[in-house]
C-alpha cells in the first residue's frame, strides 16, 4: 500500500513538473513573439525581436518608412531612391547607407543578409515573394506591401508600423492623410456626377501609356471628382492608340513628373489639338520635383488635393495650397516643401 502511494505521488510530481515545463515553453514562445502580421500577399510573419534595423527595397517602401518617422532605423536602401532628390532633401544620410539594389534591376540578396536586418520591406511583383521565402528560411523577417490605392497605402503603413512596434505612428499618419482627403471630398461634393470632368493620366513611359482602373492614379482621380477615361482598363500601365486617346477626348490631362519633356512636342500635332484638354491648355505635370505625388506613398493625398484644384479651381479659392502642402510635409518629415527647396514644377505649356 505504501509503495502504491509513493508511485502515485511520484506520478503527480512528474505530471506537475511536465506541466510547469510546458507552461514555461508556452510563455517563452508567446512572449518571444513581438508581433504576428499578415502581409499583403497573405504571408503570416512573426516578428521575434525589436525592430531596430530596417531595409527597404523599393521607393514606396522607403517613402512609407520615412513618413512614419522611422528613417533612423534604415540600414539598407533601394539604390534608385538613394540617388533621388528626396533623399538629399530629407534624408542626407542616405549616401552613407548601403545600397541593396532595386525592384527594377533586382535586389542583392547577399548584401541584405550581410547587413543583418531585423525587418526587410519587399514588393509583391517580380521576385519579391521568392526573396521573402529565402529570408524566412534563414530567420530574417520580411513583409511584402502592395500600395496601389489609398486603402492599400494605409494598410502598408499599418503593417510596417506594427512590425516596428510603432502602430501609433500609423494612426497619426492616417489622420493627417484623412484630413487632406476630407477637405477635397467636402469641396467636390456639390458637383453632380454627370458634371464631373473627364481626365487622362500619361505615365512616364509615354503620352499613350496610361493608368488602368487598378492603379493609384485612378483612385487619385476618383477622390478628386474626376472620371478617369481609362478606368475600365485592367492591370498596370497600358498602351493605347492615338485614336483611342482622341476618342476619349479628356477635359484634363495629367502627365507623370518623370515623363520625358521631349514627349510634350507631340501636343503640337494638329490631330491632338482637337482634344479638349490640349485645346484649352488644361495639361499639367504631377508635382513635385522632390518626390512625385502620383507615386504610391502618403504624399499622394497631396496629389488628390492638387489635381482637384486644377480641375475645379473655383471651388478651392479659399484654400491656401502652399500652406496645406507645407504643413503636410512638415508633419511627415519635419521640414516643409519650401525648406526642402522643392517646387511643384507642374505647368506643362510653360516648359515647352
Amino acid at each position: 500500500m505504501l509503495k502504491q502511494k509513493k508511485i502515485l505521488i511520484n506520478s503527480y510530481i512528474t505530471v506537475l513538473c511536465l506541466s510547469i515545463v510546458l507552461l514555461f515553453i508556452f510563455y517563452r514562445s508567446t512572449s518571444y513573439a513581438k508581433a504576428t502580421i499578415t502581409d499583403m500577399v497573405g504571408r503570416k510573419v512573426i516578428i521575434k525581436k525589436n525592430v531596430n534595423k530596417i531595409i527597404t527595397t523599393f521607393k514606396p517602401a522607403t517613402l512609407c518608412v520615412l513618413s512614419l518617422g522611422l528613417g533612423e532605423k534604415i540600414i539598407g536602401i533601394d539604390s534608385s531612391f538613394k540617388r533621388g532628390k528626396f533623399a538629399n532633401a530629407i534624408f542626407p544620410n542616405a549616401l552613407n547607407i548601403e545600397s541593396v539594389g532595386s525592384k527594377s534591376v533586382g535586389v542583392n540578396f547577399e548584401t541584405i543578409v550581410s547587413l543583418k536586418p531585423d525587418l526587410v520591406v519587399l514588393y509583391a511583383q517580380k521576385d519579391g515573394v521568392f526573396i521573402a521565402e529565402r529570408l524566412e528560411k534563414i530567420g530574417i523577417s520580411s513583409v511584402i506591401i502592395l500600395p496601389e490605392s489609398f486603402k492599400s497605402i494605409e494598410k502598408s503603413l499599418k503593417i510596417i508600423a506594427k512590425a516596428a512596434g510603432e502602430l501609433k505612428r500609423a494612426h497619426k499618419l492616417k489622420a493627417a492623410m484623412d484630413k487632406i482627403l476630407h477637405l477635397v471630398k467636402d469641396k467636390i461634393k456639390t458637383i453632380p456626377v454627370g458634371k464631373r470632368k473627364t481626365g487622362y493620366f500619361a505615365s512616364s513611359r509615354g503620352l499613350f501609356s496610361t493608368a488602368s482602373g487598378n492603379m493609384l492614379q485612378d483612385d487619385i482621380f476618383a477622390k478628386a471628382g474626376i472620371i478617369n477615361v481609362s478606368h475600365d482598363l485592367r492591370g498596370y500601365f497600358q498602351n493605347i492608340s492615338p485614336e483611342q486617346f482622341i476618342n476619349w477626348n479628356p477635359e484634363i490631362i495629367i502627365f507623370s513628373q518623370r515623363l520625358n519633356k521631349r514627349v510634350l512636342k507631340r501636343l503640337d500635332n494638329p490631330a491632338l489639338q482637337k482634344v479638349k484638354a490640349i485645346n484649352q491648355k488644361a495639361v499639367y505635370r504631377f508635382p513635385s520635383n522632390i518626390a512625385p505625388w502620383d507615386f504610391p506613398s502618403p504624399l499622394s493625398v497631396l496629389g488628390t488635393l492638387w489635381v482637384a484644384q486644377k480641375a475645379y479651381p473655383e471651388l478651392f479659392t479659399d484654400i491656401d495650397m502652399e500652406k496645406e502642402i507645407n504643413e503636410f510635409h512638415e508633419q511627415l518629415f519635419g521640414k516643409t516643401l519650401n525648406q526642402m527647396n522643392g517646387v511643384l514644377n507642374d505647368i506643362v505649356y510653360q516648359e515647352k
